[in-house]
């Protein structure tokens, strides 16, 4: 198996834009996201991307392969995310093979396989409305 590692990626053809993502080799030029980029919303966790790199800095080309994972995100109060609730709402997410990312503090983000029986949505919901 590969190891990830941080690598500077730029979705900017400018080069204004950079941010270090783990990701994972894959083949020449290509590497799957281990984590949610933030200056690029149509790239999520899991997706292969074919780079060019330049001096050290890899400029985003395109997809080649998109992830297995649906994406949900939700901006929470910092109640709701140091609460019990999230946390085991996280946990039920790991054990259906999916993966948590908490950006900012409260930017909850949540992978899970597209064929999960799992209704994402509706337990937010339910732990939404209590705070």
């Amino acid at each position: 198996m590969l190891d990830s590692s941080g690598l500077h990626i730029c979705f900017d053809p400018a080069g204004r834009e950079i941010e270090i993502l783990d990701v994972t080799p894959v083949g020449k030029d290509k590497y799957r996201i281990e984590e949610t980029p933030i200056f690029n919303p149509s790239v999520t966790m899991g997706d292969i991307i074919r780079v060019k790199e330049e001096l050290g800095i890899y400029y985003y080309q395109e997809t080649v392969q998109k992830s297995h994972f649906k994406r949900y995100a939700w901006l929470l109060s910092k109640e709701a995310v140091d609460s019990a609730a999230i946390s085991a709402f996280k946990q039920r997410i790991t054990e259906n093979d999916g993966k948590c990312e908490q950006i900012f503090g409260g930017l909850l983000v949540i992978h899970i396989p597209k064929n999960t029986m799992m209704d994402v949505d509706g337990e937010m919901n339910r732990i939404i409305e209590r705070f």
